[in-house]
């Protein structure tokens, strides 16, 4: 009887034995996902990427990570305040999602509901509530470690400290003071916030770890870019961030000088990021822009979400006769870096509709291209897919100077670069840049901004020279050197006039005199059907110089 007890005895370790062997004879890989921005079957799409991930998981491990700016950016986002992008997002398998600056866009109580609905692990190191009530995202973590056999990586997700003005700084506070932070009073702390989090990892006995970051590459993300954040940690494996919309794939030195991978997939899907972690340990990065095979489970789903929103996202509310651009003839975005036909139409609307005298909104808040002949609500949806109200708010001249100053920080006279590979990125773009309606002014590129700015983003002052110059406002049919002491009556979005988007705080005290007159994208159909009938190409097929860069 020992002797058939020792005999299973072995069998059973050997049996163990050889399955632990098989189990760790498989490369992990790590599927990732950033700024599809409700593009759910634009480019790749879901059920593309669905399929790719089970053809995967017949020989790997393979794990789904999104990087961020998922649930807000078009119609079917603003429809359903992102719900449908998690229903399809939980049904593909993600494994876990970090928040982008626009998860957002829909205030705390409808993310804290797209939290609770997400199956996965929501990831953010730096997000935190410092308020005095109730904190809507206890389940919230700032890493999560994974086991794939003997091995386990630590993921850790992060958020841009600049979320608090790239989002609606009126979310983040209560009664009037910043309930949530974003870990960064300084770049150091944040930089020392997310070493922790790795640190911990490894505490942990991860053998990787892996960092989900919605973070930015270039100059106008510093100095919290994934860049940024490389130079100064150690103990990264891979960064997977989103937020510049750029398909990055190379590598970066680490505080101790090695090298750490870095991606990003674009935008809408138009890459997905695998990172894939072989059997000898060796780490092979890179990204996909075809896939041929779909998931019709997928597919299927998306089709019926689609047939719900279908009924009014083909509403045709007006036409136009000519199509508007936020890109410039290259195919370079110029939305937020310089005056544009359909900027000078978004403005218009505004100061037209509202009555007021003059009008501004942020290059940001454009958000697509404007076609000829039929425009159906998804379509204006597309261009104002936030669904803010116009307000009007009477400012003074040192204000609306300020605001100009403000919005024209990051100017620059040429619009895009060339990079080695012969693609055309933006250069000096800024969400905030403004559009105007009822004013001229110049920018002198030539002076450095002197625009001071707080750990949050949020405008302090001008403490210098000012690049604007030659301020005109529209009075009485002509336009007249702008007074600092005088008043105006100004038309804007309630991001700006009342919750002091992109950091625009100069405006806090204003009276507003007309309060959610009505949407953004109800003005600017009203005006294109009312005021213009659809007739736009004499107006608006070119810039009329309300904005000279010098």
């Amino acid at each position: 009887m020992k002797n058939i007890k020792a005999l299973l005895s072995i069998t059973i370790l050997s049996l163990s034995l050889i399955g632990c062997q098989k189990e760790i004879e498989k490369d992990i890989v790590i599927l990732y996902t950033s700024d599809v921005h409700c593009g759910i079957d634009n480019n790749i799409g879901y059920d593309s990427l669905s399929a790719y991930k089970k053809q995967l998981e017949k020989d790997n491990y393979v794990t789904l990570m999104d990087s961020g700016d998922n649930i807000s950016g078009d119609f079917i986002g603003a429809v359903s305040k992102g719900e449908y992008i998690i229903d399809i997002m939980n049904e593909v398998g993600y494994d876990s999602m970090i928040f982008g600056n626009h998860e957002f866009d829909y205030g705390m109580d409808v993310l804290s509901e797209r939290v609770n609905q997400f199956k996965g692990d929501v990831l953010s190191c730096n997000f935190k509530y410092i308020g005095n009530k109730e904190n809507k995202f206890n389940d919230v973590k700032p890493y999560k470690i994974i086991k794939y056999g003997k091995k386990k990586i630590g993921y850790v997700g992060v958020t841009t400290p600049y979320t608090i003005v790239d989002s609606t700084p009126a979310y983040f506070k209560e009664d009037d003071k910043f309930a949530y932070s974003f870990t960064a009073d300084s770049a150091q702390e944040f930089y020392s916030c997310v070493q922790d989090n790795i640190d911990a990892c490894y505490k942990e006995k991860a053998d990787y770890v892996i960092v989900l970051a919605h973070l930015g590459e270039g100059e106008e993300y510093e100095p919290y870019s994934s860049m940024n954040l490389i130079n100064n940690t150690k103990g990264v494996t891979a960064i997977l961030d989103g937020h510049s919309h750029k398909t990055i794939s190379h590598d970066v030195k680490d505080k101790e000088g090695k090298n750490v991978p870095l991606l990003e997939t674009g935008y809408q899907m138009s890459e997905i990021g695998q990172l894939t972690i072989k059997q000898d340990r060796t780490i092979e990065s890179k990204l996909i822009d075809k896939i041929d095979e779909k998931d019709s489970s997928i597919t299927e789903l998306m089709s019926l979400i689609h047939q719900k929103t279908d009924e009014i996202a083909n509403q045709v509310v007006a036409t136009s006769d000519v199509a508007l651009s936020i890109y410039g003839p290259e195919g370079t975005r110029m939305i937020r870096t310089r005056e544009m036909p359909i900027g000078n139409l978004v403005a218009d609307a505004y100061r037209l509709m509202s009555d007021a005298q003059i009008a501004f909104t942020n290059g940001g808040g454009i958000r697509a291209d404007l076609k000829e002949g039929d425009i159906t609500f998804s379509d204006i949806k597309a261009v104002h897919p936030f669904g803010n109200h116009i307000d009007v708010a009477m400012i003074s001249g040192q204000q609306l100077a300020d605001y100009l100053e403000f919005a024209s920080c990051k100017a620059q006279k040429e619009y895009y670069q060339k990079q080695e590979d012969g693609s055309l990125v933006p250069f000096g773009e800024n969400g905030g840049f403004a559009h105007v309606s009822g004013i001229k002014y110049s920018i002198d590129t030539s002076i450095p901004s002197s625009v001071k700015f707080d750990e949050k983003g949020m405008f302090i002052k001008v403490d210098g020279p000012r690049r604007v110059k030659d301020i005109l406002v529209l009075e009485n049919g002509n336009y007249v050197p702008l007074k600092m002491e005088q008043t105006y009556r100004a038309a804007s979005h309630n991001y700006y006039l009342e919750e002091y988007g992109d950091g625009a705080n100069m405006f806090k005290g204003s009276t507003i005199i007309k309060k959610d007159l009505m949407l953004d994208y109800e003005c600017l159909v009203k005006y294109i059907v009312e005021v213009l009938k659809g007739q736009l190409k004499d107006k608006y097929s070119q810039v009329e110089g309300r904005i000279t860069i010098l």
